[in-house]
C-alpha cells in the first residue's frame, strides 16, 4: 500500500485504510511511549535497590561500576536482617496490622451498609464526620489518644468510680495490640473514613430488590448483608482489603508512638541506621536491602493479585 502511495496509484479507498492506520500506529504509538517512561519512573527506584544492596561497598567507590556490581554479596541482607529484627519484627506487623485491617475491611462494610441503605436523623451530618476523618491528620489526634491509652477508660465511667473509691481500675493498653484493634472495632481506624466512602458509594449501586426479597422472607436487618450483599461485594472487599493491608504494613507513626518493645516492621525502618552500626555498620548498601526486605512481602502479594486488583479498582469505580 505505501509502494502505491509514492506510485500515486492509490485508490481512494486504500487512502482511508491508509490513513486509519498511521493514526491507530501513532496513537498506539505514544500510548506505549508514556508506559514504558511511567515504567521506568516506577521500576527504576525497584531496580536502584536490588543493584545497590547485592554489591559490596567498595563498589561505591568505583567509578565503573553503574548498575551491575563486580561481584555479588549478600552481606547487607545478613545486616539488614538482623538490625531490624526481621523474623520478630515482622510477626509483629502481622499481628498487630495485619489483623487489624481485617477487622477494619468487616467494620467498615458494616457501617458503609448502615450509611447506604438506612435512613436516621443526622445521617448527612455523620457522614460528614467520617469524612472529616480523612481529612484530620493523626498528628492531631495521637497525643490525646496516647494520654486516653495510658489510662483507657470509656465514657469516663472508670475515671467516675476512682473518684469514688480511690481505686482506679483504667488500665494501660500503651504497648499492646489493643492500640490497633479498638479503632478498627469502631471503625476509625487507618483510613477507615476512606473505606466507608469507597463501600457507600458500592453498595449503593446495588439494586435494592435483592435485599426486599430477603425482607419479603422475614429476613432481619443482618441477614441480606451477610446472605446477599457479602457474596455479591467480592471487588469491592478485594480493593479494601489490599489497600488496608498495605496501609497497616506502612503505618510507622502511631506504631512508633504506642508501641515501645513490640516494634512492628516499618518502626525498625525508621531506626535502621542505628541499629545496623551495633551488626555491621550502616551503609547505603545495607540500608537499600532493608528496604527491598521490607516492601519484599507487599510486593509478591500485589503481583499475585494485581490482576484481579486491576479489575476491582475498575468496577469499584474510584477516580481521581
Amino acid at each position: 500500500m505505501l509502494k502505491k502511495l509514492f506510485n500515486g496509484t492509490l485508490r481512494p479507498e486504500e487512502s482511508v485504510l491508509l490513513r486509519k492506520n498511521l493514526t491507530r500506529g501513532f496513537v498506539n504509538f505514544v500510548r506505549y511511549f508514556f508506559l514504558l517512561a511511567l515504567s521506568y519512573v516506577v521500576l527504576f527506584q525497584l531496580l536502584y535497590m536490588i543493584s545497590y544492596s547485592l554489591r559490596p561497598e567498595s563498589d561505591m567507590y568505583n567509578p565503573s561500576v553503574v548498575w551491575i556490581p563486580s561481584e555479588i554479596t549478600w552481606h547487607n541482607f545478613d545486616v539488614a536482617i538482623k538490625a531490624l529484627n526481621y523474623v520478630d519484627a515482622g510477626l509483629v506487623s502481622l499481628w498487630l496490622g495485619q489483623v487489624s485491617a481485617m477487622i477494619e475491611v468487616f467494620v467498615c462494610a458494616v457501617v458503609a451498609y448502615g450509611f447506604a441503605r438506612f435512613e436516621f436523623g443526622g445521617k448527612n451530618f455523620v457522614f460528614f464526620l467520617v469524612l472529616l476523618t480523612i481529612m484530620i491528620p493523626v498528628q492531631m489526634l495521637v497525643v490525646p489518644t496516647y494520654l486516653n491509652y495510658s489510662h483507657f477508660d470509656i465514657l469516663g465511667i472508670l475515671n467516675q468510680f476512682r473518684q469514688w473509691t480511690g481505686i482506679d481500675l483504667r488500665p494501660n493498653i500503651v504497648d499492646t495490640a489493643w492500640t490497633f484493634y479498638l479503632p478498627s472495632f469502631f471503625g476509625v481506624g487507618v483510613r477507615s473514613g476512606l473505606f466507608i466512602f469507597i463501600y457507600r458509594k458500592f453498595f449503593e449501586s446495588l439494586p435494592r430488590e435483592l435485599e426486599e426479597a430477603a425482607y419479603v422472607d422475614g429476613a432481619g436487618p443482618m441477614r441480606p448483608f451477610l446472605s446477599v450483599i457479602l457474596p455479591s461485594s467480592g471487588v469491592v472487599f478485594l480493593t479494601v482489603t489490599i489497600f488496608s493491608v498495605i496501609w497497616h504494613w506502612n503505618e510507622n507513626y502511631m506504631a512508633g508512638m504506642y508501641m515501645v518493645d513490640n516494634k512492628p516492621l516499618a518502626v525498625m525502618l525508621d531506626t535502621f541506621s542505628s541499629a545496623a552500626k551495633n551488626v555491621g555498620g550502616d551503609s547505603r548498601n545495607s540500608r537499600m536491602a532493608a528496604c527491598l526486605l521490607f516492601i519484599a512481602p507487599v510486593l509478591v502479594l500485589y503481583m499475585f493479585l494485581q490482576r484481579k486488583f486491576v479489575q476491582s479498582i475498575d468496577r469499584v469505580g474510584i477516580v481521581g
